[in-house]
């Protein structure tokens, strides 16, 4: 195993990379929009009963919005990442 200087000066003895994942963006930002929804649902209630400040709630929305955001890139993106990865 050679040492990290070794690598900073030759990074040609390094080993390869590893191939990327293969990963379903789609499903990944629904998830993470799922988790933001139930969020919401529970600042909600605490805002209602004083518990939060209303921070918290647009914190979940502004969450909501950004899932929103990723899945038009993702749609918009889609072929590109599925042209290249067929090489």
């Amino acid at each position: 195993m050679p040492s990290s200087v070794t690598l900073l000066l030759h990074p040609d003895r390094r080993r390869p990379d590893p191939a990327p994942w293969r990963v379903d963006l789609r499903a990944v930002i629904l998830a993470g929009m799922g988790l933001w929804a139930v969020a919401l649902v529970v600042c909600a209630v605490l805002l209602v009963t004083g518990a939060l400040p209303p921070r918290a709630v647009a914190t979940c929305a502004v969450g909501l919005l950004l899932g929103v955001l990723g899945l038009v890139w993702e749609r918009r993106n889609r072929a590109r990442y599925r042209a290249s990865s067929d090489d």
